[in-house]
């Protein structure tokens, strides 16, 4: 396989990786967290329960960011890569003289 397919393959996969990975972690915010947590002191008659500050995340919403962080590193190592082989196809200035 020429070294042009595979190229145009691995960013097709990347860009798959990171739509699903986008998927995921908006199905993941829009489903609800249920926090059933609560704190009770005997001595003082009262009861603790968080209120809606706090940021829960459901285990599908951190799945989509795991997904969403592959795909963008896999985006920065592709750009690196396209970039180091730019360079070395360049012809050197000093030798041009």
């Amino acid at each position: 396989m020429s070294e042009h397919k595979r190229s145009i393959m691995a960013w097709t996969i990347t860009g798959i990786v990171i739509a699903a990975g986008v998927g995921v972690l908006i199905a993941g915010l829009l489903t609800p967290v249920t926090f059933g947590w609560f704190a009770y002191q005997p001595l003082a008659d009262a009861t603790f329960v968080p209120d809606a500050g706090g940021v829960f995340l459901s285990q599908i919403a951190i799945i989509g960011w795991v997904i969403l962080t592959i795909g963008l590193l896999t985006v920065a190592f592709l750009v690196g890569r396209h970039t180091a082989r730019a360079r070395s196809n360049r012809p050197d200035s000093e030798s041009a003289s």
